[in-house]
């Protein structure tokens, strides 16, 4: 009995111990934090990593008190940084955690298969617990994780996440009370700004040119911003690409308002034509020169009907510079492109200086185009074909020079085109959709505060 005793007292100082490790550890963590993203990502990525848990989600509810929303993950739910992957809301009284914020009560579900409030979100789990984020009453949000085994859960995990709930709590009060002083400071500063503006009303009346120079550069800015909202119509839709590229990412991102890249995309006699331009300049001269580009693709897979990636080439340069030379001027705008047909699994591609990649059992085909841009040039040949046969789980990349000319780094040197193919080459194996992410990220980092340089353009599609 004494020995049974002594066990019994040894374990529970363990836990005591572990429980007050754990909380050490987040307290220590939650005082560095001042705003209310800080205050949950903590939560998701320090208390609940130490704890063991493969699955951890804070929700908060809205300011309307209608819906939680997923503010902070950890595991599944968080492939990047502090990213949600398709971040969900419920209402109140949703599932097991829209129950707890009805209640007020943590809950912990040993079997989620049978119980009726489990909602599915990712993946299935087979035990969960729930803890409420309270103050003074009021549910604020809910720390909730699941967990692929049943039974997962005990009465110390609750304890632990209970406690964490309630430093969680103080802390968002503390950081929505700080914002709303922000907020009653700004107020007061653009009280300040307003009567500053009206003292100096008889100085502006003196400055009556300036504000004649502002409004044309307002105008010219609203001209620009229409201008982009006619060069997005010429680009293909969300829903054609999902339809016609099922399994692909388009990462588009212009230097400025409008851009000279542009991407293409069109079915004909059972082909999927797709493309990636770089138009000369950027801006609003290279958006004018990328809608003539675009309109001679059009014309001729639609009015001349021709489907291989060559011909296509061939007649669109012959487009571009006759509509150029109608101006009576010297015009040598025009595009370098990549072009690609799919038809099952046999790859039709033709390019102007810009290659397209194959990656195939963790190695890149390059497959290079002809060294001469789609527009006016001196010795002009047939654009070539070349024909692939391709294997499922095959990857393509098209894209334009934008991102491996950027200027970033702690160097501050261009990215680069090998660095580009590493960086193509680790991320293979993840889906289009994170494919996609990783490769913004990349960008941003590597950019940091430097200006871009060029627009980018990059189309990826997996077989």
């Amino acid at each position: 009995m004494v020995a049974k005793a002594s066990n019994n007292d040894i374990n529970s100082l363990r836990t005591n111990a572990h429980y007050l490790e754990v909380i050490n550890i987040f307290a220590s963590e939650l005082l560095k934090t001042r705003t209310i993203d800080e205050i949950v990502w903590t939560v998701a990525k320090h208390a609940i990593a130490k704890l063991g848990y493969i699955d951890c989600v804070v929700y908060l509810l809205d300011d309307d008190n209608k819906f939680l929303s997923q503010r902070a993950a950890h595991g599944p739910k968080n492939p990047i940084d502090l990213d949600i992957k398709n971040p969900i809301k419920l209402k109140i009284g949703q599932g097991i955690v829209g129950n707890v914020v009805l209640t007020g009560v943590p809950e912990i579900v040993p079997d989620t298969s049978i119980c009726e409030r489990y909602v599915i979100d990712d993946t299935a789990g087979m035990s969960e617990i729930s803890v409420p984020i309270i103050s003074e009453g009021k549910v604020l949000g809910v720390i909730d994780s699941e967990h692929p085994d049943k039974n997962y859960y005990t009465q110390e995990d609750l304890r632990i996440l209970t406690t964490i709930a309630s430093m969680t709590s103080f802390k968002l009060v503390q950081a929505r009370v700080q914002q709303e002083l922000l907020q009653h400071r700004d107020h007061l500063e653009n009280l300040v700004e307003i009567q500053t503006k009206e003292l100096r009303s008889t100085i502006n009346l003196l400055q009556h040119n300036n504000f004649e120079k502002e409004d044309l550069l307002n105008e010219i800015t609203d001209s620009i911003t229409y201008a982009k909202n006619i060069q997005t119509a010429i680009l293909p839709s969300k829903k054609i690409v999902q339809k016609l590229l099922r399994e692909s990412f388009i990462y588009y991102k212009p230097k400025d308002i409008v851009a000279g890249d542009f991407y293409w995309l069109q079915e004909r006699d059972n082909k999927v034509l797709f493309a990636v331009a770089d138009c000369t300049g950027h801006g609003v001269p290279g958006a004018m020169v990328s809608v003539v580009c675009n309109n001679a693709l059009n014309r001729s897979v639609r009015e001349y009907g021709l489907t291989e990636p060559g011909k296509i080439l061939d007649k669109t340069r012959g487009i571009v510079k006759e509509e150029f030379e109608k101006s009576g001027k010297e015009v040598n705008d025009g595009m370098d492109i990549a072009l690609c047909s799919l038809e099952g699994n046999q790859l039709e591609y033709a390019g102007a200086r810009i290659p397209v990649w194959i990656i195939r059992d963790g190695e890149i085909i390059e497959i290079k185009g002809d060294r001469q841009p789609i527009g006016k040039y001196g010795s002009q040949k047939p654009y070539t074909t070349h024909t692939f046969n391709l294997q499922e789980g095959d990857l393509i990349y098209i894209f334009s020079d934008g991102f491996v000319d950027q200027f970033g780094g702690e160097k501050g040197k261009k990215f680069k085109i090998q660095p580009f193919r590493d960086l193509l080459l680790s991320i293979q194996e993840n889906n289009m959709y994170d494919q996609k992410t990783i490769i913004y990220k990349t960008f941003e980092d590597w950019k940091g505060t430097l200006e871009q340089i060029d627009d980018i353009s990059v189309i990826g599609v997996r077989i």
